[in-house]
């Protein structure tokens, strides 16, 4: 398995549901006022993942709002600041949140709270070393708080510390059992480590605990996916799509997922909603993987371009793997150049953009296999494929490097 590049960006996955990560802080203040704000940070990090989440939000800001003022008669208050550093967290107002925790810490050192925000907002910006340090600090003053010791162990994860990852999140596991976020790392961690037997079973714990959590059933239905259980991973992807409908990648795997099923309605419908997904500025892409299959032991990745641009435009892009192997052995291409359509516009001014089926090898050598007056259709275009591979369709022509 190839070493996953997703932990750098783990920490902005929490942070973007920090309302479920962040919990209450244990404060040592007491009096109704202390209760009251504590209660009501509690009720906000319970509603901000649920059907209340607007109303969540609206308390939030009129609670943000409540302690600046009190801020105003107490500047020197470090209940507050670090309540209004949670405020702020819980609203993703990174600036403010970081702001108001160092000013907490400046007054009060120990508030374990205000180093985790810290830490948590650090590992977000790449500054895992000092991140590290915060967090430790945290788990040290509140050994008891699972997510602590579950940013931690994303952290070390984040510095290449697997070891140590694995011991801070097996003690948010102990704490927390069913803290999906923390299984979803585990998962991150034993891919990276080459175990997909152990990264699926973490991550399908982490989306049945948290049945809203888009990445775990993304996750979990890649890995599906590479094990050909295509019906289980389209459930998969189908749900973290119902998540996040603009997730492109995700709408790319549904069309990956009916075209191994067999449902072209289902798979065209998708595609649809990819390209619309383009249009609207929402992939970040001029392409996307449109199909994987495999053909006479051989893998076989389909990629499709959005648009067709510049002078050697293509359509589609079948790239074959051999097992284990990163780069391809051999493309074969659709695509339509803009010589070969000059040259077909001088013998036919208004005729249809000329398309072309050609083949590449490694060592430079070139086969073509047939011209099309008008783009031929994906399955046909797929159909095509095969046959090559399976070497029914012969090239018509080929080049050698030094016949060039």
């Amino acid at each position: 398995m190839p070493r996953l590049h997703l932990l750098g960006g783990v920490l902005a996955l929490l942070l973007a549901v920090a309302g479920c990560t962040a919990g209450r802080a244990h404060s040592t203040a007491s009096g109704s006022m202390a209760e009251a704000t504590e209660a009501r940070l509690e009720r906000a990090r319970q509603g901000l993942r649920g059907p209340e989440r607007e109303s969540t939000l609206t308390d939030l800001e009129e609670l943000s709002r409540e302690l600046q003022a009190r801020l105003k008669e107490s500047p020197e208050d470090a209940r507050l600041h670090g309540w209004l550093a949670r405020t702020a967290f819980y609203l993703q107002r990174e600036e403010k949140a970081l702001a108001e925790a160092e000013q907490a810490l400046t007054l009060a050192p120990d508030q374990a709270e205000s180093h985790y925000i810290k830490a948590f907002l650090l590992g977000g910006r790449n500054q895992a070393e000092a991140a590290l340090a915060h967090a430790t600090r945290a788990t040290e003053l509140e050994p008891g708080q699972g997510r602590y010791w579950q940013l931690l162990g994303t952290l070390y994860l984040q510095l290449d510390k697997p070891a140590e990852a694995r011991a801070a999140l097996d003690k948010t596991l102990a704490l927390e059992p069913r803290n999906a976020q923390a299984l979803f790392v585990v998962g991150l961690l034993a891919m990276d480590q080459g175990r997909p037997d152990e990264a699926l079973e973490a991550y399908e714990k982490a989306r049945e605990y948290e049945p809203e959590f888009a990445m775990a059933h993304y996750n979990a239905g890649q890995l599906l996916q590479l094990r050909g259980d295509a019906a289980a991973a389209l459930e998969r992807f189908q749900k973290a799509a119902d998540l996040e409908p603009d997730d492109w990648r995700t709408r790319a795997k549904l069309v990956q997922l009916h075209q191994a099923l067999g449902n072209e309605e289902k798979r065209d419908a998708e595609r649809e909603a990819l390209l619309l997904l383009h249009q609207a500025g929402k992939v970040d892409r001029d392409y996307f993987v449109r199909d994987q299959f495999q053909e006479g032991g051989r893998n076989v990745m389909v990629v499709e371009n959005f648009a067709l641009e510049g002078d050697w435009a293509k359509r589609y892009e079948f790239q074959m793997y051999a097992p284990d192997q990163e780069r391809p052995t051999y493309v074969i291409s659709l695509g339509s150049y803009a010589y070969t359509n000059a040259f077909a516009r001088e013998k036919d001014p208004e005729g249809p953009r000329l398309f072309h089926l050609d083949g590449y090898h490694p060592d430079g050598a070139h086969d073509t296999y047939g011209f099309f007056n008008g783009e031929p259709s994906y399955d046909e275009t797929r159909e095509m494929v095969v046959s090559i591979l399976k070497g029914e369709l012969k090239p018509m022509s080929s080049t050698k490097p030094s016949q060039k």
